[in-house]
């Protein structure tokens, strides 16, 4: 582990779940059930889907080095800060230093089987350790920017699916073409959805990067709708036609595929790389 630090790692931790790490040999069923299904449950919770849940195999260890300049000394340490002072602290230490950029390695660990004492993760632990990932999670500064955007989206969505049956019940008359109408419907009221997902992130989701200068606001509002009109409009639009054409009218259904699949992932990049991206 200090070899590693030598090589310019900045947090190292010993993992049973590499090669050549393994769990003790006397351990029972229920040890190793306990042990793999609470690294698992820690991995899911603090880092999936992004690298560090490929990264880090095994978070529950306590064998770990950190370094201090540039990492730990820029954390509060402060017990007010922590979420628990016992078990739990490893998750929230190994969550928030990879957070700050640390180059991360894994070496392999042997457990020995403990001579004394009772194992912790089996009790009071295992409750803990759920608490402490949850928080870690749950207060998360991408997380609670992503539940912002989700529930703004959300309300886009609403927005989009009544404005497109409106516009549909003005427009639809005996002849008309289906296919052409949900697609024409669609892209109307996807615009007003963009309006309203622009203007109500800038408000809430986006307030540490809050555009204030009208002359600001309107050129990013312009660049992310220019964006939308492949984005948010043309491809979900085309999308929706397409599936009618072959599938029949089922524009509620295409509304779902399209603004999930398509257009909720582009905006968050969009949002995040060039309307609010971090200075």
């Amino acid at each position: 582990m200090l070899q590693a630090m030598d090589e310019g790692y900045d947090y190292v931790i010993g993992s049973r779940k590499i090669k050549g790490g393994s769990n003790p040999k006397g351990w029972g069923f229920k040890r190793v059930f306990l042990s793999e299904v609470g690294s698992m449950i820690a991995r899911l919770v603090m880092f999936f889907p992004f690298k560090n849940f490929f990264k880090v195999t095994d978070p529950t260890t306590g064998l770990k080095i950190t370094r201090v300049k540039g990492f730990t000394d820029h954390l509060n340490l402060d017990f007010s800060h922590l979420y628990t002072k016992s078990f739990g602290y490893k998750f929230q230490l190994l969550f928030e230093t990879l957070k700050l950029g640390a180059k991360f390695k894994e070496v392999p660990l042997q457990f020995g089987l403990r001579e004394t004492g009772e194992s912790k993760i089996e009790k009071q632990a295992t409750i803990e350790m759920l608490m402490v990932v949850f928080k870690i999670r749950w207060y998360d500064d991408f997380t609670q920017k992503f539940l912002k955007f989700g529930i703004i989206g959300g309300f886009g969505f609403v927005v989009n699916v009544v404005g497109a049956k409106v516009f549909k019940s003005i427009m639809i008359t005996p002849t008309s073409n289906l296919s052409y109408l949900n697609g024409i419907a669609n892209a109307m009221a996807s615009e007003l959805a963009i309006i309203s997902n622009f203007v109500f992130n800038n408000l809430w989701t986006f307030t540490a990067n809050k555009i204030t200068s009208p002359k600001i606001f309107i050129s990013k509002f312009i660049t992310f709708n220019l964006s939308s009109i492949v984005t948010g409009i043309v491809i979900p639009s085309v999308v929706i036609a397409i599936l009618t054409s072959i599938f029949g009218d089922y524009l509620f259904l295409y509304q779902i595929i399209a603004i999930f699949g398509l257009t909720i992932p582009l905006n968050w990049f969009v949002y995040n790389k060039f309307i609010w991206k971090k200075k």
